[in-house]
């Protein structure tokens, strides 16, 4: 489904009168979405919901985000309230995807809506977001005609997340690119940071102690890449040699590291701004009675100092992402 179809969707449904579970009328008339998310503390996730609820507001639709704080059983407790609430459409981020499958049933038994973020789950309608495989297939296609251009010995070290499906799957398209591209290169060592920048500094200087000619860092996000990097730095390691690349671009940490025009050259851009207003327009979609592709995928891009200002215009002390460039991205 093209980004114009979905839009043209959301038109005609707006222009009904919006049914909540069980084909009962809203009291007000108004889409009742909720959303499970499973760790607001995280920059991207509050990129995410920020951008849903002002999506939420254009539309008229009510939203109520709750945060599983990375825990499954908060994570099913609180969608079993919005379930009995009585909300049209359920997303959730899952914290763990195949523990929700009760979740999603009871949900569907009940006639409501079940769509996903960052990773499928069984018995929902859709999963809205990125292909995670060939978004990381990109980051090592990226970083290959780099370093064939540049003439780089490549000893890499990968920090990433391997507790959940979408960060393995991120890793495995990254080597997938560079396996493809007919670099010479070394992976030295895979860590675990757990997607958070102390963990990763942590076991980053631990790797480097044991491999200091690294001079590539690869993480599955911006906190996961920046924590390599402050390791490399407190090992006193020669920086200017260092390709640390991103995955994420998730707000004010990754713009910060790509714009200091230092070692973090690049990162895979996944738009969380835009992520947050798909999950908004499907949900608008499907509870007017459309049918959602089972993956809805969301662009992704490799975001560089040379095409920065295209994606991302000045706003206060930051940056807001253009959404009208990266819909542009959509096929």
């Amino acid at each position: 489904m093209t980004v114009n179809k979905l839009r043209a969707l959301i038109c005609i449904a707006l222009s009904t009168t919006f049914l909540v579970a069980c084909g009962q009328p809203a009291n007000d008339g108004r889409l009742k979405v909720g959303y499970v998310v499973n760790f607001m503390s995280h920059e991207w996730y509050q990129n995410i919901c920020r951008a849903a609820e002002m999506r939420a507001g254009e539309l008229g639709v009510d939203i109520i985000i709750a945060d599983a704080n990375l825990d499954i059983a908060a994570q099913i407790s609180k969608a079993e309230n919005l379930i009995a609430q009585g909300v049209d459409v359920l997303v959730l981020t899952p914290v763990d995807a195949k523990a929700l499958g009760p979740v999603v049933a009871e949900a569907n038994r009940r006639g409501i809506h079940v769509l996903t973020e960052s990773n499928p789950v069984e018995g929902s309608k859709s999963y809205i977001g990125i292909d995670n495989k060939a978004s990381g297939k990109k980051a090592g296609l990226w970083y290959a005609e780099y370093a064939l251009q540049h003439g780089m010995e490549s000893k890499i070290l990968i920090i990433g997340l391997p507790n959940f499906e979408d960060c393995r799957q991120r890793v495995d398209g990254f080597k997938e690119g560079l396996a493809e591209s007919g670099l010479d290169y070394d992976i030295v060592q895979e860590v675990d940071g757990q997607g958070l920048k102390e963990r990763a500094l942590k076991v980053a200087q631990d790797a480097l102690t044991a491999h200091p000619e690294v001079n590539v860092i690869f993480g599955i996000n911006d906190d996961s890449t920046t924590g390599g990097m402050a390791a490399y730095r407190a090992a006193g390691l020669d920086e200017t040699g260092l390709i640390a690349i991103g995955f994420g671009l998730e707000g004010t940490v990754g713009r910060t590291a790509l714009l200091a025009g230092g070692s973090y050259r690049t990162a895979l851009g996944m738009f969380p701004e835009f992520v947050g207003t798909s999950l908004v327009d499907a949900a608008v979609a499907i509870a007017a009675g459309q049918t959602l592709p089972a993956h809805y995928e969301t662009p992704t891009l490799m975001i560089t100092l040379e095409n920065f200002e295209q994606f991302y215009r000045p706003e206060g002390d930051g940056y807001a992402l253009r959404l009208d460039a990266v819909r542009a991205l959509m096929p």
